[in-house]
C-alpha cells in the first residue's frame, strides 16, 4: 500500500511517501480502507520533536480517519467487514497511522459513519471531538448549566460549543479578530458570542448568567484569562484547558480558586484512561448518530503533498479540519 512517513525530527520535508507492506488485523483489531485522515496540530508537534524522541524508527502520522473496515481480526464480528466508520487515535502508541491507504486499529476505535456524513466529515472527529466531549464531561451534568467556550471559532472549541449544546447547556462562545470566527461560533450554536478585542467577559459572562457564574469553561488558552477566569466561575466550577500558548507558565493566583473550590483540569486525550476514552467516545457516536454535529472542512490534499498539509495546519491557520485523502 501506499503510505507517508518519516524516520527523523524536523521540518515538514523530513516526510516521504512510497510503498510498504499492508497491516494485518490481530485480535480484536480491523484494517480500515482510509479515504481522508484528519491532520492534527499534535501530528506536527509529534514531527518537530515537541513530544521528545521519536519512539519508532519510522512513523506513519495520522490519528483521525475515515473509510470502510476491509478485514477483521480473531473475535471481532465479520458482519463489520464492509461498513464505513470513522476511527480516533489510529497512530496511538503504535507507529502507522492513519496516512496511508489502509490502518490498523482496534475494533473499539472504529465507529460507525453514518450515510449522511461524508468522508472528510468523519476524518475531522476523532481528536478534536474526543477531546471537546471529555473537557465537558469533567464538569458533570451541564443540563441547564452555564459554559464557557474559548477560541470557539477552532477545530476543538467549535465541536465543545455543539457537544455542550447537545448536553442541554447554556452556552457562550469566545472568539478573537474577525467576524467570520463570530459566525463559525453563531453556526455552532453558541446562545452568546463575545469577541475579547471588543468585549469585556467578565462583564458580559455575569451579565449573562444573571451573576451565577459559569459551571464549566473550556479554556484554549489558560494563560491569557487565569488572573480573572476565576471571577466568572461558579463555586465548584470546572475549568478545563487543554493549551496556554501565550503564556507556556502562567502565575496561578491560588488562594482565588481555592476559595470558591474551582477545579482545574489539564486535558491531553491521549493520557485519558481508556474506559473513558470508550464513554466519550460513545457520547460522541450518539451525535453523529443524530446528525447534531457540523463539521468545517479547511483544505483537502492527496498524499503525495501531506507536507502541505502539516505546513497548512502548523503554519496557515487554518479555518476547520485539513484533510488528506490517499
Amino acid at each position: 500500500m501506499k503510505a507517508a512517513w518519516y524516520e527523523q525530527s524536523g521540518a515538514s520535508s523530513v516526510l516521504t511517501t512510497g510503498e510498504i507492506a499492508d497491516p494485518v488485523a490481530g485480535p480484536g483489531e480491523v484494517v480500515v480502507k482510509v479515504f481522508a485522515h484528519g491532520v492534527n496540530p499534535t501530528d506536527w508537534k509529534r514531527r518537530v520533536g515537541q513530544r521528545g524522541a521519536l519512539p519508532f524508527p519510522k512513523i506513519i502520522p495520522g490519528y483521525d480517519a475515515a473509510g470502510i473496515i476491509e478485514s477483521v481480526g480473531a473475535g471481532v464480528d465479520r458482519e463489520r467487514i464492509g461498513q464505513r466508520v470513522w476511527v480516533w487515535e489510529a497512530a496511538h502508541q503504535k507507529w502507522n497511522g492513519a496516512a496511508a491507504e489502509k490502518t490498523v486499529v482496534s475494533a473499539s476505535r472504529a465507529m460507525p459513519l453514518p450515510p449522511h456524513m461524508s468522508d472528510a466529515e468523519g476524518a475531522a472527529l476523532g481528536v478534536p471531538a474526543m477531546t471537546a466531549c471529555h473537557a465537558l464531561m469533567l464538569a458533570g451534568d451541564l443540563r441547564n448549566q452555564n459554559v464557557l467556550v474559548t477560541g470557539a471559532a477552532g477545530a476543538v472549541c467549535n465541536l465543545a460549543v455543539q457537544l455542550a449544546k447537545s448536553m442541554g447547556a447554556h452556552v457562550i462562545g469566545v472568539v478573537r479578530g474577525s467576524e467570520d470566527k463570530e459566525e463559525d461560533a453563531k453556526k455552532a450554536g453558541a446562545d452568546l458570542v463575545l469577541n475579547s478585542d471588543r468585549h469585556d467577559l467578565l462583564q458580559e459572562v455575569m451579565a449573562f448568567t444573571a451573576g451565577q457564574g459559569l459551571r464549566s469553561m473550556i479554556d484554549v488558552d489558560l494563560g491569557a484569562h487565569l488572573d480573572y477566569s476565576w471571577r466568572m466561575m461558579a463555586q465548584n466550577g470546572v475549568i478545563a484547558s487543554f493549551g496556554t500558548a501565550s503564556n507556556p507558565k502562567p502565575a496561578l493566583d491560588w488562594a482565588a480558586f481555592m476559595y470558591r473550590n474551582i477545579h482545574l483540569c489539564g486535558v491531553a486525550i491521549f493520557e485519558v484512561p481508556e474506559d473513558v476514552k470508550r464513554q466519550v467516545a460513545s457520547y460522541v457516536q450518539s451525535c453523529v448518530e443524530a446528525n447534531a454535529l457540523w463539521l468545517r472542512i479547511d483544505e483537502t490534499y492527496t498524499l503525495d503533498e501531506i507536507a502541505r498539509a502539516h505546513d497548512r495546519q502548523q503554519f496557515g491557520r487554518p479555518r476547520g479540519k485539513v484533510i488528506v485523502q490517499p
